[in-house]
């Protein structure tokens, strides 16, 4: 459990690997994708998405059975799936579903599913389930992701994003006519949720979530990877 700061992010910039394999492993044809697009222009992401994925990556790496939940597809994504049996949980909203079905095709495998994690069923063996920059900023409801995945995984790798500083957003419901006012999540309400796994978190350090320095992003937000141990 590691929050990350700026004194890190100059130590991965040392040697920026995610931005080597891009530039490897990228065609013309992959900057139809958001998240693509956000990890070629933001170090900060790559460095979060080397701590999450890098492993995975690796020429040498074991063959595992991986559920990357909400992580949208990159040149990346590639290699993850001839590499391990891979699975992309994600709803696709900054993006073309014909476009990555495309791409399925030219694969010559179907590893995309367009569903909500909640809805999707729960299947015993994962090795790694993914979360990057989805709990709790875009998707609060942690506590429940935590007891669904928990016992069907044998590891759970998180990168969280909240604000210290009060932050909102004005939102609009998609099936009535409201209009709330949602204030993002800081750090004492992640230590609250996550105080309940201590016993499963690799090097628990709760009181970093309460910390405030000068964050990596333009709009403040803090982030914190967690790793924990499921019962698979």
């Amino acid at each position: 459990m590691v929050r990350l700061d700026h004194a890190r992010q100059v130590a991965y910039q040392a040697r920026d690997v995610v931005l080597e394999l891009l530039h490897t492993a990228a065609t013309d044809d992959d900057t139809a994708f958001a998240s693509q697009r956000w990890l070629l222009e933001s170090l900060s992401k790559r460095m979060i998405y080397y701590h999450l994925y890098g492993d995975l990556l690796h020429p040498s790496a074991e063959s595992k059975r991986v559920l990357d939940v909400g992580g949208g597809y990159t040149a990346l994504t590639r290699q993850l799936v001839a590499q391990h049996d891979y699975t992309l949980l994600d709803l696709l909203a900054h993006d073309s579903a014909a476009v990555l079905q495309r791409v399925e095709g030219v694969l010559g495998r179907c590893f995309w599913e367009d569903a909500d994690w909640y809805e999707f069923p729960v299947r015993v063996g994962y090795d790694v389930v993914i979360a990057n920059d989805l709990f709790p900023n875009v998707d609060q409801r942690l506590a429940i992701f935590l007891e669904r995945y928990l016992p069907v995984c044998r590891e759970i790798r998180l990168s969280l994003t909240y604000y210290n500083s009060p932050r909102w957003y004005r939102v609009k419901r998609t099936d009535a006519d409201e209009v709330f006012h949602m204030l993002a999540w800081d750090g004492a309400q992640v230590r609250r949720v996550l105080e309940g796994y201590r016993d499963r978190i690799e090097a628990p350090d709760f009181n970093c979530l309460l910390e405030d320095p000068p964050s990596l992003f333009g709009n403040g937000r803090q982030v914190c990877l967690v790793v924990l141990r499921g019962n698979g």
